[in-house]
């Protein structure tokens, strides 16, 4: 024995054993570990709560029911296809644990360990393809740049994955990156306060348009990442970059799994949020009488084609939301 629990080579020793045992397993409230492996059955035996029902489970070779024994009324889980034995008996440890370690009831143990295990069974899912357009706007942004004022200070003034009111922060302005696939330069604005400025900082929308590209041309979010890294790795920062990118929702397998390639439609363009700028804020719904704490759930999309670019655009915005990435 290893602890609370049968070593897994105890475990093996018992089935092959043939013999029918409850192993009770140390904590409390009491659990037992069933092993029959004549029936064939493992399974899992624990004091039943007032009113606890047996759990649901949707499973073809694992069921739960509701007993009375020596120690009162209990609820139990089985598995009863052999093969399945080995693999089994660790999730039943798991939901022994819940019980006598979490305090958790059998069938909220049961019910829990298994949600999760579905989880980590679950395919995986690809980026939506806002947030990929989303973050591709924000590295280009930020490897623009990295070759203006240095790897160092573009990842501190990266702030929008920090949970920060906007994307960016330098050199006394602010600005918001905005990305979209569309023909037209529409973007989403996702609440009351992403177009509000901070302070008497100036805020600017950063506004990139992209489309797709051919399978010779632009670049895939993933290169994106790599470029950043490469920039970054001279300074020694590339794991506060990674917390950055964990954080705006980018994990390594998207790597392999956005596949679209990516290039500028129309030249990236900036514009200063002032008070013409086409945009919602609390204090214009307060202006006129709405109670803007009651609007839980703001997302409204503004149509920026047209619209003159911001005169003057700093230098330093403008020339990091047109430099050329190089794959």
């Amino acid at each position: 024995m290893s602890g609370r629990h049968l070593t897994p080579a105890s475990f093996e020793q018992y089935l092959r054993s043939g013999v029918n045992i409850e192993h009770p397993i140390d904590g409390k409230p009491w659990v037992t570990l069933l092993i029959n492996p004549g029936g064939p059955m493992i399974g899992l035996r624990a004091p039943r709560g007032t009113h606890e029902v047996p759990p649901r489970v949707r499973l073809e070779n694992v069921s739960a029911a509701a007993g009375h024994g020596t120690e009162g009324q209990y609820l139990e889980i089985r598995v009863t296809d052999p093969q399945l034995f080995s693999d089994a008996y660790p999730v039943l440890c798991a939901i022994a644990d819940r019980i006598q370690v979490q305090g958790m009831g059998f069938t909220s143990a049961v019910s829990d360990t298994l949600n999760v295990l579905g989880q980590l069974l679950q395919p995986r899912r690809a980026l939506p393809r806002e947030r990929e357009l989303g973050l591709c706007g924000e590295l280009l942004t930020f490897i623009g740049l990295c070759r203006h004022v240095g790897a160092a200070k573009a990842l501190a003034a990266w702030r929008g994955p920090t949970a920060a009111e906007h994307d960016f922060g330098i050199d006394g302005f602010d600005v918001e990156a905005k990305t979209t696939a569309a023909e037209r330069r529409t973007h989403w604005v996702g609440s009351l306060t992403q177009l509000t400025g901070t302070g008497h900082r100036p805020l600017f929308l950063a506004s990139h348009q992209l489309t797709e590209a051919g399978p010779d041309d632009g670049w895939r979010l993933g290169e994106l990442v790599a470029v950043a890294r490469r920039e970054v790795a001279p300074t020694g920062l590339r794991q506060d970059l990674d917390r950055r990118l964990t954080s705006a929702g980018w994990i390594d397998p998207f790597t392999d799994m956005c596949r679209t390639r990516w290039r500028r439609r129309f030249p990236s363009t900036a514009y200063l949020v002032d008070q013409t700028f086409p945009r919602l804020t609390p204090n214009m719904l307060t202006d006129i009488g709405v109670n803007s704490a009651r609007m839980t759930d703001v997302r409204y999309r503004i149509d920026l084609t047209g619209l003159p670019a911001a005169s003057p655009t700093p230098i330093l915005l403008a020339q990091a939301i047109s430099a050329e990435v190089t794959i």
